[in-house]
């Protein structure tokens, strides 16, 4: 496929042990590479990948297609009018059932076990949101099942905990503003809620067939000249950064 003249996109969609070979390997051949998230299995994985990308002169996109998607974009919008106020804080909590099975709890496949392959999605987004973090901490449990972590935007305090093997699904992230809340969950396409002293509202946007679909359609809008794509190799690690920083080694 490299080999291949026709080939001018390669997507990466392998567990993520294996994202930076085939990255570099496409880049090194001359193809643009959107690859799956997290990025790497570390930041230093992920500065390989970009130099990779830009020694060849071809594009790498990462695939948080929350960054695109409608019901995210509202979000934004809602902030962005002032719809909660001066944002203060934000809280993720994160709940799930598991058996520990499959290819996320395999360390040679993927490191920090669930965590780092999917809260990845909820801190990608809040760089977007709220803009990249810092004074990032973090503590997680030997085995994986349970992390916390605390972090810092420009004028934004955070904090995060993720727990597995629970009896019980719970996916909510509440940025809180001097003027009201707005929640909405990472995963789920259930409704933003936003809350304010004129009372509660809901904003019910459904996600597209194909979920990926609007973040491809960034990435060819990009190719032609005509846009640019929100989710590039450089936003992408910076979450790899923060989820580094809070698991730790």
């Amino acid at each position: 496929m490299l080999d291949d003249p026709e080939v001018t996109a390669v997507y990466v969609a392998t567990p993520t042990a294996t994202h930076a070979h085939y990255a570099i390997e496409a880049a090194r051949a001359g193809k643009h590479v959107l690859v799956e998230k997290p990025m790497a299995m570390s930041s230093d994985e992920g500065r390989r990948m970009i130099e990779a990308a830009e020694a060849a002169g071809v594009g790498l996109w990462v695939a948080y297609y929350r960054r695109a998607l409608p019901r995210f974009v509202e979000v934004g919008r809602l902030l962005e009018a002032g719809a909660i106020g001066r944002p203060l804080s934000v809280h993720t909590t994160w709940r799930k059932p598991t058996d520990f099975t499959g290819w996320r709890w395999d360390a040679r496949l993927n490191r920090g076990g669930e965590f780092y392959e999917t809260a990845c999605h909820t801190l990608d987004l809040l760089d977007l949101l709220l803009g990249p973090a810092g004074h990032v901490a973090g503590t997680a449990a030997h085995d994986g099942h349970a992390v916390s972590a605390s972090y810092g935007f420009a004028r934004v305090v955070g904090s995060g905990s993720w727990t597995f093997g629970t009896p019980v699904a719970v996916d909510e992230t509440v940025i809180t503003g001097d003027a009201g809340t707005l929640s909405f969950a990472s995963f789920a396409p259930a409704p933003i809620r936003l809350v304010t002293s004129r009372g509660a509202e809901s904003y019910d946007i459904a996600d597209p067939p194909h979920v990926h679909g609007p973040l491809v359609a960034s990435i060819l809008d990009e190719l032609r000249g005509s846009g640019t794509c929100p989710s590039t190799g450089r936003t992408a690690l910076r979450t790899n950064l923060v989820m580094d920083a809070i698991i730790g080694s």
